[in-house]
This record gives C-alpha cells, structure tokens and sequence, in this order.
C-alpha cells in the first residue's frame, strides 16, 4: 500500500524502496533558515561596502564611478550566491543544505540515487522562476499540484526532496549502499553456482535472448519484465535450471556463458 507522501521506487531486481516525501511546509522552513542565513552574509557583504566605499572617497574625493562597479559587482555577485549557494552545498553534502540539514530533508533523484553537479545546478537556476511573483507562489502552487511535492526546479532536474531517517535508524544512503551490496553479493554467489549447458540452445533462442538485452531499454517498463519471462521461462525449463524471479539477470547469465564457451561450440 502506498501513501500519498510516500515515494515508492522499483529498482531493476524488483526491490521496491520507500521514502517519506518532504512536506511543503517543512520544505519552505529549511528555504527559509536557508535565506536568512544568505540574508546575513548580505548585510555583512553590505558592510564591507560601506567601508570600502568610504575608503574609495578618501582616496578620490569622491565616490564617482569606482562605487557605482563595486555596487555592478554587488548585485551580479547577489545573483550569483543565490544560485551558487544551494548548489554548492546540495553538491558537497549530498543533496543538503544548512536549512535542510537543520529539517532532516535531503535532495535525491527520481531513481532514488544521490544527486551530482547537474542535478544541483539546474534545479537551482529554476528556483528564480519558483520565487515569482513572492515567497515561492510559483514554487508553491507547484508543489501542491504534485504527487511528490516537486517545484518547477525538481521536474526538470528529475529530483525529489524526501526526509532522511531517524538519528537511530540508518541515513538513506547507507540503505541504498547496503542494497547494492546485496544485489552484488547475490549475483557473484548465484553466478559462481549456476552452470549452464548452452550447447543445448538453438541460434534462435540465443538470438531472441541477444536481441532483448540489446533492446531491453526501449521497452516500456509495464511490458519489459513480461517480455523477459516470455524468452527466460521455456530456456530455464530446456536447460532444467530452477525458477527465479529475476529473468533478465538469467538472460545476462545466458548470453554471458555462451560467449565465453562460443569459440569451442561445433555446430
């Protein structure tokens, strides 16, 4: 069963994993601990230019042009932290800003792995669009309309914002990592116990097997994991290798092993 704030993704081993999507009001919190915290480098940037420019006019007299590039440098550089600022951190800390570490919300894409530069960077650009006309309204209006809670900035850069476990429980990537291992584990042991007699497999089945995992990837994901049994189920039962669920994991074992037996098949 699934919840409405719940993000439920399928891996290929047909492992389902859950994550608790982040709220709109826990979201526009960590934005706003986020913002504030730009807000107070901005004073203190403004600051700083008070006193340089004081400086300049000791210097010249007067505050002439020299202020007025300082002021043109200000405001691109304004520009530039609002962006730069949440994809630097989004990037080095995995998804997580100071706001929504303080929230215990993380940034992860759609697939459910940690985001990378790109991901940061583009969903960033496009949180100028989300604060249009104020306070997120765009941003905002997105969100409610989405089963996941995505802003504009979130659909193009296929990313979802989800809340990270209890302190006690293990991080979200700590999960993704364990699952992996486990995956990895289960294939190396399942590959290191089943031997197939592909000698037994007519060009045709190879064919068909070949010509789905070159394809696989166009199919839609309704019909792939049906198609693979079609072309798996018949070959386990002629080579008299138990059932599994991962069909297209024996098709990769099947096309592995009659490639490195190829060269001492005899027609």
């Amino acid at each position: 069963m699934q919840l409405d704030n719940e993000l439920i993704i399928e891996t290929p081993e047909h492992v389902q994993l859950r994550f608790a999507l982040a709220s709109v009001g826990t979201r526009f919190l960590a934005a706003l601990i986020d913002h504030l915290l730009q807000l107070a480098g901005l004073i203190v940037a403004s600051v700083l230019l008070y006193f340089i420019s004081d400086l300049v006019k000791s210097f010249t007299g007067s505050y002439s042009k020299w202020v007025f590039a300082i002021w043109v440098t200000l405001v691109a550089g304004l520009i530039l932290f609002v962006i730069g600022y949440f994809t630097v951190f989004e990037t080095l800390w995995s998804g997580q800003t100071p706001g929504k570490r303080w929230m215990k919300l993380r940034v992860i894409r759609d697939d459910g792995r940690a985001i990378s530069f790109f991901e940061a960077f583009v969903r960033n650009v496009l949180r100028v669009i989300d604060l249009l006309p104020s306070a997120y309204a765009v941003g905002v209006v997105t969100m409610v309309l989405s089963n996941e809670s995505r802003r504009l900035g979130d659909y193009v850069a296929g990313t979802v914002v989800v809340k990270e476990r209890a302190s006690e429980a293990p991080t979200l990537f700590e999960v993704l990592e364990h699952h992996d291992h486990e995956i990895r584990t289960r294939t190396a042991n399942a590959q290191s116990s089943l031997r197939l007699d592909v000698r037994q497999l007519t060009n045709d089945e190879i064919t068909a097997v070949e010509t789905f995992l070159i394809r696989r990837a166009e199919l839609p994901a309704q019909t792939r994991p049906l198609t693979a049994a079609r072309i798996a189920v018949p070959l386990m039962q002629k080579l008299a290798v138990p059932p599994m669920a991962n069909y297209e994991w024996f098709l990769e074992e099947v096309d592995r092993q009659y490639k490195a037996k190829a060269k001492y098949l005899v027609d």
